[in-house]
């Protein structure tokens, strides 16, 4: 009896359809929460249907969304973070690991503020092209580029408005996070983001106060991924 081939359908999702799964997966989420008090005005059968239906919608994007990570992966992204390598492939893997980063560091937020694979994969080709800037220098650039982009926002691809206070503290952290020196394993990895977050958390203050100059914004981060 021959087995089944791997089904290798979820990792190979184009990055729009997974942008598009990503606010599937939030809006179900916000969408709970916004409607718990209307909830209760339903019909006690009713009720279960209901809650069941946006958990299903919810759990779909995630499950869709999520692909596994492994070492090389992040160690070559980190190497497009210093500018060393700007290839393709070095950016997909950035774009990636920035992905996972930014919603790992967001399960702490209290609304969904989204990142966009797509637009984040088009911003860093064109800073890839841009200049001859490496380590921090490089990576400042990228952040200060995705800042004033439209990659991160509740609704990516249109105009920010008011930025949730969290995200120049998000950005901050995934770019130090992938200059400091690599873990052992994904756990280790993952630790060394929360702990990336922390310190940046305590360390900048107003964080975007450091936007101002780029030499400024440079010098933080190669202190605390350092410092890391």
């Amino acid at each position: 009896m021959t087995r089944p081939p791997t089904f290798r359908f979820l990792p190979d999702l184009p990055m729009p359809i997974r942008d598009a799964l990503r606010g599937v997966a939030s809006l179900a989420d916000a969408t709970e929460d916004a409607l718990e008090p209307a909830s209760k005005l339903l019909p006690e059968p009713l009720r279960e249907p209901f809650h069941s239906a946006l958990k299903s919608v919810e759990q779909a994007g995630k499950r869709l969304i999520s692909a596994p990570i492994d070492m090389a992966q992040i160690a070559t992204a980190a190497r497009f973070m210093t500018g060393t390598d700007r290839g393709p492939a070095a950016r997909r893997a950035c774009t990636s690991m920035f992905v996972f980063a930014w919603e790992h560091l967001a399960t702490e937020q209290g609304e969904p503020v989204l990142i966009s694979e797509t637009i984040l994969a088009d911003r860093l080709g064109h800073i890839a092209k841009a200049g001859d800037l490496t380590g921090a220098d490089f990576a400042a650039q990228v952040v200060m580029d995705l800042r004033i982009s439209s990659v991160i926002g509740r609704m990516p691809g249109l105009p920010r408005g008011t930025p949730h206070p969290d995200t120049d503290l998000h950005l901050l952290s995934v770019a130090t996070w992938l200059l400091a020196a690599r873990g052992d394993s994904i756990e280790d990895e993952e630790q060394l983001l929360d702990m990336t977050v922390a310190l940046i958390r305590a360390m900048a203050g107003h964080a975007g106060d450091l936007f101002g100059d780029p030499v400024d914004l440079s010098r933080f981060l190669s202190d605390t991924s350092a410092h890391l």
